[in-house]
């Protein structure tokens, strides 16, 4: 077995391929770092901040944390607005709809009333041939139920109430970071104004363009373009469906009172004409006319309250869930519509924001 031994000029290579490669890794290393190590050397020029005509003096560093501090306090504030708006629908929309549902008897008693029926009735023979629009059921729901519960007037005020909140909740936002930014500041404040053509980061400035974007007709503005989109004002249009629905409950009783009234009718007018009327002689014709109307209304009235004895609260029910659904919707709808708000209105503050503190 022979061992080969390494001698001094062999090893002599490696020893200097080793610091060669260790040279360049160095080298290498001050290249990369080199950028970062002259920043901590040098942190930059000082950054002059101006709130009226107040000046102060900072770093560039803790002027990117102001920055940063802003752009945090204004995403506060928009989650703060949206849980206030979200808290005012919730409200308002609960009170409405409890209003509608209070109206459901009211709707109920003319749908089975005789005046409802024979209405009813008459209407559906003019759709028939033409002579009017489909839909009566509905609009006299719409009547019974949502105008005499002021439906649109309310959602309106609904509207104005939640902007009101907007404004005061973007009032509060940019006033508290206002203060926080001074208090912040005060120990940086310059005894003597800096020379006029020094470039200054002029946060009184931007506390002008964020109150454009919390004024009354910018929020205005975004909230009326908001609703119309998702059409705020469309419940009625709504219920039209949600009624059909629900009217076709007691559908099936309608229909069987059409079908089975003739007999009875006929039944009771000959009976009545024949037992009231026979001794009255020539005004027998006319007896027998109002007798067998009397008898004709008492049967209506009593099919009509056999129908709601069995139906009444099988309609009022589904009456009542298609509210449930349009209350639901109808929530969703605004605060999908005021989400686009709060997004239009503190992505323009983020923006202008990011835009002042750029030049860092």
């Amino acid at each position: 077995m022979t061992v080969t031994a390494s001698t001094p000029e062999t090893a002599v290579p490696v020893v200097r391929l080793l610091a060669l490669l260790a040279g360049v890794a160095a080298l290498c290393l001050v290249l990369v770092q080199r950028e970062a190590w002259q920043a901590a050397r040098d942190p930059g020029a000082p950054v002059v901040v101006r709130v009226g005509d107040a000046h102060y003096q900072v770093s560039p560093r803790r002027a990117e944390e102001l920055a940063l501090l802003s752009a945090l306090r204004f995403a506060e504030g928009e989650e703060a607005a949206r849980e206030a708006v979200a808290h005012h629908l919730d409200q308002s929309l609960d009170r409405l709809f409890a209003d509608l549902s209070a109206r459901l008897p009211v709707f109920a008693d003319w749908y089975y009333s005789l005046g409802g029926e024979y209405a009813r009735l008459s209407m559906w023979a003019l759709e028939k041939a033409s002579l009017a629009d489909e839909g009566f059921v509905a609009r006299r729901a719409e009547a019974l139920i949502f105008e005499a519960a002021d439906f649109e007037n309310r959602l309106e005020i609904l509207r104005v109430q939640a902007d009101a909140r907007l404004l005061r909740a973007a009032r509060e936002t940019r006033e508290h970071w206002l203060a926080e930014m001074l208090d912040l500041l005060d120990a940086d404040r310059m005894p003597v104004a800096p020379l006029p053509d020094t470039e200054t980061l002029a946060l009184d400035e931007l506390t002008q363009q964020l109150t454009g974007y919390g004024s009354p007709e910018f929020i205005a503005r975004m909230s009326l373009s908001s609703a119309a989109a998702v059409g705020i004002a469309a419940g009625p249009l709504i219920w039209r469906a949600a009624s059909r629905r629900a009217a076709a409950t007691s559908g099936r009783a309608v229909a069987a009172r059409g079908a089975g009234r003739g007999a009875a009718r006929a039944g009771t007018a000959a009976a009545g004409g024949a037992t009231l009327c026979a001794p009255s002689g020539p005004g027998a014709l006319a007896c027998a006319l109002v007798a067998g109307t009397a008898g004709w209304l008492a049967t209506d009235w009593a099919l009509l309250r056999l129908d709601e004895a069995l139906n009444r609260d099988e309609l009022e029910a589904a009456l009542q869930k298609s509210l449930d659904e349009m209350h639901e919707e109808l929530r969703s709808s605004l605060m999908r519509a005021y989400d686009r708000v709060l997004d239009e209105q503190y992505g323009a503050m983020q923006t202008d924001i990011q835009r002042t503190f750029r030049p860092l």
